[in-house]
């Protein structure tokens, strides 16, 4: 067998939004700041590999979250660094733990902002004597800058397609147990939840008619079961 064939290695990167099997782990995914002076939270990395973590952040701006027309834009430019991440770059020793400031510059909104930060391990050359593949686990943390004076405000509209549930605040809210109440003691759950962003919708694929809606919505400042009426027939 010819030599270069002895040493092949195979890097892979997967993304990852949650908490999965990897050489590292971090102690927190959702981060909420807000746009006063200085709001600034951790995440920390550990590494529990016996070998070297080298990595790095990749921070990116979420432009109309939760709409058909989402999109993540990679910030790059100084201008537009509104999100700080220090260090940027960092290498831990097996077993150690690495605590990574996120710092916001987004001051006097009106709505949040969604960012996005990826931390990305990197390697370098692998050599060995036998085909090896080394897969990288990328983690990556939701972070939201809120107003100060900001708030949820779900409401039920009809569309052509049929109901949604539509977020009229300024903030996300994340809801759950979803039922379609006729009464009080006849109540169905729908099976539909998720994060609704500011100025989003959660589509409602049932047919309602009279009662209310009941659900759990939870924000980075309360968590309460909401009633939302529904309308009858016309």
């Amino acid at each position: 067998m010819p030599a270069f064939m002895k040493k092949i290695a195979l890097a892979c990167l997967v993304l990852l939004t949650q908490p999965a099997l990897a050489a590292m782990s971090l102690d927190k995914i959702i981060v909420y700041l807000d746009d006063t002076p200085n709001a600034r939270d951790d995440i920390v990395v550990s590494n529990p590999d016996a070998e070297p973590l080298y990595l790095q952040t990749e921070i990116f701006r979420v432009d109309n979250p939760g709409k058909p027309d989402e999109k993540r834009v990679r910030v790059v430019t100084p201008k537009d660094f509104k999100l700080l991440v220090s260090p940027s770059k960092a290498v831990l020793a097996p077993g150690e733990q690495k605590r990574f400031r996120l710092m916001s510059l987004e001051r006097n909104l009106e709505q949040e902002v969604v960012y996005r930060v990826t931390f990305k391990p990197v390697v370098g050359k692998i050599k060995s004597d036998r085909t090896a593949l080394k897969i990288l686990v990328a983690y990556q943390a939701l972070v939201f800058v809120e107003p100060q004076n900001g708030k949820y405000d779900l409401q039920l509209v009809k569309r052509d397609s049929g109901w949604a549930l539509e977020n009229r605040g300024n903030i996300n809210a994340d809801v759950s147990e979803l039922q379609y109440c006729q009464s009080a003691t006849d109540c169905r759950a729908l099976g539909v939840k998720g994060r609704i962003y500011a100025g989003a919708a959660l589509p409602i694929d049932e047919t309602l008619s009279g009662g209310h809606l009941s659900l759990h919505a939870r924000s980075n400042r309360d968590s309460r079961t909401v009633d939302i009426p529904v309308p009858g027939r016309s």
